[in-house]
C-alpha cells in the first residue's frame, strides 16, 4: 500500500503517528511525507531550520521513508495563504503519490496551521478518488483545545512504540522533560492509555473520515 502522512510541521509526523509509521514500513508499505510549513526569520533562525533540516534526513534513515515532500509554506501563517492555493498544492502531492491511505491532523487541534491542513486535505480527497482519511492526535495541540476527539479505530504499536520514542528523540530541539507531554513518558503514557481502551499494551489512536468499501 501506499501512505501519504500530511503534517503541518517537522515532528508532528512521529509525535502523532511514529508508531504506526514504523508499523506500516514493517508490513512493507511504501511510507511518503508531506511536511506543509518551514519556520522563517525572524521568528526561527537559519540555524534552528539547518538543525531542523539535519534530523528529519535522520529520521528517514532510521525509519526507512521513501519520499518526504517539503512545500514550505510559512509556519503559523498559513492562514495568510488563500484557501484555494493551499487546498491546490495539497492536491498536488495527492495526485503525485497517489496513497491508498491518507493520515493528517485532527480538524480541532489547537494550531489552526492543523485545522486549514486537514480542510484542504478533505478537498484532496474527496470523491472520485477513493482515499481512505484518517486523523491522529498530535501531543499539546490536540488535547489543549476545548474539542473532543474521539477516536474509533485503534492501531496496536506494541511492537513499535519504543522506535516511536528512539525517532521522537532524534527531534532534539522538541523533547520536553516530564509532566510535559512531549517527552518519553508522555508518547509512552499516551499510547498506554489509547492501548487500554482497546485491550492493547500500546496502541495510536484515529477518527476515520471517509472511507470506501
Amino acid at each position: 500500500m501506499k501512505i501519504l502522512v500530511v503534517a503541518a510541521h517537522r515532528d508532528d509526523e512521529i509525535i502523532g503517528i511514529g508508531g504506526t509509521i514504523c508499523k506500516h514500513i514493517k508490513n512493507g508499505d511504501e511510507i511518503n511525507i508531506c511536511v506543509v510549513t518551514r519556520g522563517f526569520e525572524p521568528e526561527w533562525s537559519n540555524e534552528y531550520n539547518e538543525i531542523k533540516d539535519k534530523e528529519q534526513k535522520e529520521i528517514d534513515e532510521f525509519l526507512g521513508i521513501k519520499d518526504r515532500i517539503k512545500l514550505e509554506l510559512p509556519s503559523a501563517k498559513l492562514n495568510t495563504i488563500p484557501h484555494g492555493e493551499l487546498n491546490q498544492k495539497i492536491s498536488e502531492i495527492v495526485d503525485k503519490v497517489q496513497p491508498d491511505i491518507l493520515y493528517t491532523h485532527f480538524e480541532h487541534d489547537i494550531h489552526y496551521d492543523h485545522t486549514m491542513i486537514f480542510r484542504a486535505c478533505m478537498v484532496a480527497t474527496r470523491p472520485p478518488k477513493h482515499i481512505m482519511l484518517l486523523c491522529f492526535e498530535t501531543l499539546s495541540e490536540t488535547e489543549w483545545n476545548n474539542k473532543a476527539f474521539k477516536p474509533n479505530i485503534w492501531n496496536d504499536i506494541t511492537g513499535c512504540i519504543d522506535k516511536k520514542i528512539e525517532a521522537f528523540k532524534i527531534y532534539e530541539s522538541e523533547v520536553r522533560e516530564p509532566p510535559h507531554p512531549r517527552s518519553e513518558e508522555g508518547i509512552r503514557t499516551q499510547a498506554r492509555m489509547r492501548g487500554m481502551e482497546a485491550c492493547m499494551d500500546y496502541a495510536e489512536a484515529f477518527m476515520l473520515i471517509r472511507d470506501f468499501w
